[in-house]
Protein backbone atom coordinates (compact mmCIF):
# COMPACT_ATOMS: atom_id res chain seq x y z
CA UNK A 1 0.00 0.00 0.00
CA UNK A 2 1.41 3.32 -1.09
CA UNK A 3 -0.21 5.63 1.49
CA UNK A 4 -1.50 3.62 4.46
CA UNK A 5 -1.71 6.72 6.66
CA UNK A 6 -3.96 8.43 4.12
CA UNK A 7 -6.10 5.29 3.83
CA UNK A 8 -6.46 5.10 7.62
CA UNK A 9 -7.47 8.75 7.81
CA UNK A 10 -10.52 8.34 5.56
CA UNK A 11 -13.66 6.87 7.16
CA UNK A 12 -14.91 6.14 3.64
CA UNK A 13 -12.47 3.22 3.57
CA UNK A 14 -14.24 1.50 6.45
CA UNK A 15 -15.10 -2.10 5.70
CA UNK A 16 -14.34 -5.79 6.09
CA UNK A 17 -11.39 -7.00 4.05
CA UNK A 18 -9.27 -10.04 3.46
CA UNK A 19 -6.15 -9.22 5.47
CA UNK A 20 -3.29 -7.88 3.34
CA UNK A 21 0.07 -9.62 3.19
CA UNK A 22 1.78 -6.63 4.76
CA UNK A 23 -0.18 -6.30 7.97
CA UNK A 24 2.87 -5.00 9.84
CA UNK A 25 3.11 -1.94 7.58
CA UNK A 26 -0.53 -1.14 8.18
CA UNK A 27 -0.13 -1.64 11.92
CA UNK A 28 2.75 0.87 12.02
CA UNK A 29 0.67 3.39 10.07
CA UNK A 30 -2.24 2.89 12.48
CA UNK A 31 0.00 3.85 15.40
CA UNK A 32 1.12 7.01 13.59
CA UNK A 33 -2.50 7.92 12.79
CA UNK A 34 -3.70 7.22 16.34
CA UNK A 35 -5.95 4.44 15.07
CA UNK A 36 -6.44 1.69 17.65
CA UNK A 37 -5.13 -1.67 16.49
CA UNK A 38 -6.73 -4.75 18.04
CA UNK A 39 -5.45 -8.29 17.47
CA UNK A 40 -8.40 -10.66 17.79
CA UNK A 41 -6.39 -13.88 18.01
CA UNK A 42 -8.77 -16.84 17.82
CA UNK A 43 -6.17 -19.57 18.15
CA UNK A 44 -7.59 -20.93 21.40
CA UNK A 45 -11.26 -20.19 20.61
CA UNK A 46 -13.46 -23.24 20.09
CA UNK A 47 -17.02 -21.96 20.60
CA UNK A 48 -19.27 -18.95 21.16
CA UNK A 49 -18.33 -18.57 24.83
CA UNK A 50 -14.63 -18.60 23.97
CA UNK A 51 -15.14 -16.10 21.16
CA UNK A 52 -17.05 -13.69 23.38
CA UNK A 53 -14.43 -14.01 26.13
CA UNK A 54 -11.67 -13.28 23.62
CA UNK A 55 -13.59 -10.25 22.34
CA UNK A 56 -13.99 -8.91 25.86
CA UNK A 57 -10.27 -9.26 26.44
CA UNK A 58 -9.17 -7.90 23.05
CA UNK A 59 -11.53 -4.94 22.91
CA UNK A 60 -11.31 -4.17 26.61
CA UNK A 61 -15.06 -4.28 27.08
CA UNK A 62 -16.21 -3.16 30.52
CA UNK A 63 -17.04 -5.71 33.22
CA UNK A 64 -20.73 -5.14 32.48
CA UNK A 65 -20.30 -6.86 29.06
CA UNK A 66 -23.17 -9.35 28.74
CA UNK A 67 -21.34 -12.25 27.00
CA UNK A 68 -24.00 -12.73 24.32
CA UNK A 69 -24.33 -11.81 20.64
CA UNK A 70 -26.51 -8.74 21.30
CA UNK A 71 -24.04 -7.41 23.85
CA UNK A 72 -21.21 -7.88 21.35
CA UNK A 73 -23.07 -5.96 18.64
CA UNK A 74 -23.87 -3.15 21.07
CA UNK A 75 -20.35 -2.99 22.46
CA UNK A 76 -18.73 -2.81 19.03
CA UNK A 77 -20.68 0.39 18.46
CA UNK A 78 -19.68 1.96 21.75
CA UNK A 79 -15.94 2.21 22.13
CA UNK A 80 -16.13 5.14 24.57
CA UNK A 81 -13.64 3.46 26.90
CA UNK A 82 -11.15 3.20 24.03
CA UNK A 83 -11.13 6.60 22.36
CA UNK A 84 -9.22 6.70 19.08
CA UNK A 85 -9.38 8.29 15.64
CA UNK A 86 -10.43 4.94 14.25
CA UNK A 87 -10.18 1.20 14.77
CA UNK A 88 -8.61 -1.80 13.07
CA UNK A 89 -9.58 -5.31 14.12
CA UNK A 90 -7.18 -7.97 12.83
CA UNK A 91 -8.96 -11.32 13.15
CA UNK A 92 -6.58 -14.24 12.84
CA UNK A 93 -6.02 -17.91 13.60
CA UNK A 94 -9.71 -18.82 13.38
CA UNK A 95 -9.17 -22.27 11.84
CA UNK A 96 -10.04 -24.34 14.91
CA UNK A 97 -13.03 -22.11 15.68
CA UNK A 98 -14.22 -22.49 12.10
CA UNK A 99 -13.94 -26.29 12.21
CA UNK A 100 -15.43 -26.84 15.66
CA UNK A 101 -18.18 -24.25 15.57
CA UNK A 102 -18.80 -22.97 12.02
CA UNK A 103 -22.21 -21.55 12.88
CA UNK A 104 -20.76 -19.50 15.74
CA UNK A 105 -18.05 -18.14 13.44
CA UNK A 106 -20.73 -17.28 10.86
CA UNK A 107 -22.73 -15.41 13.52
CA UNK A 108 -19.60 -13.58 14.72
CA UNK A 109 -18.86 -12.45 11.17
CA UNK A 110 -22.49 -11.34 10.72
CA UNK A 111 -22.05 -9.12 13.78
CA UNK A 112 -18.66 -7.76 12.72
CA UNK A 113 -19.72 -7.07 9.14
CA UNK A 114 -22.01 -4.02 9.69
CA UNK A 115 -19.78 -2.44 12.33
CA UNK A 116 -17.60 -0.49 9.85
CA UNK A 117 -20.71 1.11 8.30
CA UNK A 118 -21.78 2.33 11.73
CA UNK A 119 -18.39 3.94 12.43
CA UNK A 120 -18.32 5.45 8.96
CA UNK A 121 -21.40 7.49 9.97
CA UNK A 122 -19.35 8.76 12.93
CA UNK A 123 -16.51 9.80 10.57
CA UNK A 124 -14.13 7.21 11.98
CA UNK A 125 -12.36 4.57 9.97
CA UNK A 126 -13.14 1.03 11.11
CA UNK A 127 -11.48 -1.90 9.40
CA UNK A 128 -11.97 -5.58 10.02
CA UNK A 129 -9.13 -7.63 8.52
CA UNK A 130 -9.72 -11.36 8.21
CA UNK A 131 -6.89 -13.83 7.69
CA UNK A 132 -7.48 -16.85 5.45
CA UNK A 133 -8.47 -19.07 8.42
CA UNK A 134 -11.08 -16.64 9.69
CA UNK A 135 -13.16 -15.87 6.60
CA UNK A 136 -15.85 -18.47 7.26
CA UNK A 137 -15.66 -19.81 3.70
CA UNK A 138 -16.83 -16.46 2.32
CA UNK A 139 -15.21 -14.15 -0.17
CA UNK A 140 -14.32 -10.76 1.22
CA UNK A 141 -13.05 -7.68 -0.57
CA UNK A 142 -9.30 -7.65 -1.08
CA UNK A 143 -7.48 -4.95 0.83
CA UNK A 144 -6.50 -2.19 -1.59
CA UNK A 145 -2.89 -2.00 -2.72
Amino acid sequence: MKNPDKFLSDSGNSGVYAAPDRVATLKKAAAVCEVAWMELDLKSVRDKAGFLAQCRSTFGFPSSFGHNWDALADSLQDMSWRAARGYVVHCRNGGAFSRRSPQDLATALEILEPTPAYWKTKNKVYLVLLDSETRGGREWANFPD
